[in-house]
């Protein structure tokens, strides 16, 4: 968030010397008196900021998105001493990280709105590129706050303007499908008001790339459950292939351990990483943003000076067991050692025995490879990856192979690229130069999915999409199902009660989250979600 701040306000009259968060708790504030405000382009950058402020909250991408709504078949919640959660499926309406979520995306939105309302007041004063920029982004950010809502929710309140005073409130649910038709309208238009990718030397921006990337995610989820419109693997064919054009400059890193590394030492690689949620922390050790990554998850270690971590997330051993020997994505997204002193030494790495598979946890970031000091206990300066180049190939290639029946060899291209640098064989030493990392030529298209879907969880592991994948392609229930009866007739003494439950628990009404207690008693022509 720090760098979204530091480049909104360098055309302003405000310093960097603004706390961020002290900065964004104006915004909403502002936002009350309108006609009071939007006449100059300090106004109008302070306003977007607040927009993009949603996305580090605890309740979005700083812990429940990431964390208790992200549980699938890669992880379970190994902390909690409840059986009552978010993450095991167990839980109600009134559940604060459910009613966080929907109070922010809809704060999100509200603030989206009231930008967009007077962006093209007729006294603003404001560079006209910098205003149409500022325009997109808003449009881009509602649409895709309007996505996580309708993801999440199904049917929800479309609001396109502000509420026009307090008591507005009562606005009833708009179908699944018109919300989407909404959504891709406002990043379609964004896309065209936005800069090109490399404008900025950071990814928390919004760049055309990121526009199309995302529409190309949105397009999928319209083809998949619940709405089932199968001309929309055209859509997302189109806006991934147009990310992969060689004019935008985007490419894999040659080394998927750098790309997580990276995020801990607040390093940019726009290649790679087309968006990102920033967090920072100040230089007395306060958090200016409320990142949790590599706090909440990452390798335990209760070491302040080294980096705390909880290792909330372990990791089920069917999603271990899945990956292919000499894939080295496996050691990177799961730890294959824990931290131990040995020969008086703090924070030896000691690997871990074959057997002990539910002991590991979700290491992407890596609390050691962090730059900033001092290290706080709960919170990190690490960011959190929300769109990667090798999530875009994998997006056309999935909705290539649907469109034209079977994969194709531009989508056996788009697969075998992600998996070539899988194992290994892009660094300057590959570790088995003699790695066969090809897909099986000739498959069918319903053996293709399925690879598809493999590479998905494998190359992009615990990064808020695999929930999301198994619900759009329709296996949610009987992949988690499965997994329950897989834990408890096989699984660790320690570890299977928590790591069974979101499996045993799972069912039809949690597909969608319930609309939460709070809202259901202030709106009064908003209906429950179907078994809630």
């Amino acid at each position: 968030m720090k760098r979204i701040i530091y480049s909104l306000l360098a055309v302003s009259t405000l310093t960097g010397t603004v706390g961020c968060k002290k900065f964004l708790d104006k915004v909403p504030t502002d936002f009350i008196s309108p006609e009071n405000y939007f006449k100059t382009e300090t106004d109008v950058m302070t306003a977007l900021a607040g927009v993009y402020d949603i996305m580090g909250k605890t309740n979005t991408y700083s812990r429940t998105l990431i964390f208790e709504n992200d549980i699938s078949d890669e992880g379970f919640n190994s902390l909690s001493s409840t059986p009552i959660d978010l993450s095991f499926n167990n839980y109600d309406a009134s559940h604060g990280g459910i009613n966080g979520m929907w109070n922010l995306f809809y704060q999100g939105v509200n603030r989206a709105n009231m930008l967009l309302q007077n962006i093209d007041n007729k006294d603003l004063v404001m560079d006209e590129t910098k205003r149409k920029a500022a325009k997109g982004e808003a449009l881009f950010l509602r649409g895709y706050y309007y996505f996580v809502l309708a993801s999440n929710w199904g049917d929800v309140p479309l609001r396109l303007k502000p509420p026009a005073n307090a008591s507005d409130v009562n606005i009833a649910r708009t179908p699944v499908a018109q919300v989407f038709e909404q959504i891709v309208k406002d990043m379609e238009e964004a896309a065209d008001l936005v800069p090109v990718s490399g404008t900025y030397t950071f990814n928390s921006r919004i760049t055309k790339s990121t526009a199309w990337g995302i529409l190309a995610r949105v397009n999928l989820k319209w083809a998949g459950e619940p709405i089932k419109n199968t001309a929309k693997f055209a859509e997302a064919k189109k806006w991934a292939a147009k990310v992969m054009e060689p004019g935008n400059g985007h490419q894999l890193n040659n080394d998927y351990t750098q790309i997580f590394i990276n995020h801990a030492q607040d390093k940019y690689d726009i290649k790679e990483c087309l968006w990102e949620v920033e967090f920072n922390k100040l230089t007395t050790g306060g958090q200016e943003e409320e990142g949790a990554i590599g706090s909440i998850t990452g390798i335990p270690n209760s070491d302040k000076a080294f980096g705390y971590s909880y290792g909330a997330v372990h990791v089920q051993e069917k999603y271990y067991s899945s990956f292919e020997a000499g894939d080295l994505r496996r050691d990177w997204t799961i730890n294959p050692y824990y931290y131990s002193t040995v020969g008086g030494v703090p924070n030896s790495k000691v690997n871990y025995t074959a057997a002990q598979i539910y002991n590991r946890c979700n290491a992407k970031w890596r609390r050691e490879y962090e730059t900033a000091t001092p290290k706080n206990v709960g919170t990190t300066p690490i960011n959190f990856p929300l769109l990667r180049y090798a999530d875009v190939l994998l997006m056309f290639a999935e909705a290539d192979n649907e469109v034209s029946g079977g994969p194709t060899p531009e989508a056996y291209a788009a697969i075998n690229a992600v998996r070539k640098r899988a194992f290994g064989l892009n660094l300057p030493t590959p570790p088995n130069p003699a790695a066969v990392y090809e897909l099986t030529p000739g498959l069918d298209q319903v053996a293709f999915r399925e690879a598809i879907m493999k590479e998905r969880t494998h190359e992009l592991g615990f990064e808020a999409l695999r929930k999301f994948d198994l619900i759009r392609w329709g296996i949610y229930l009987s992949t988690m199902n499965q997994l329950g009866a897989y834990v408890n007739a096989t699984g660790n003494a320690t570890y299977k009660a928590n790591a069974a439950r979101a499996g045993e628990n799972a069912a039809k009404r949690h597909l969608l989250l319930p609309i939460p207690s709070a809202e259901m008693s202030l709106n009064k022509s908003i209906i429950q979600n179907f078994e809630w």
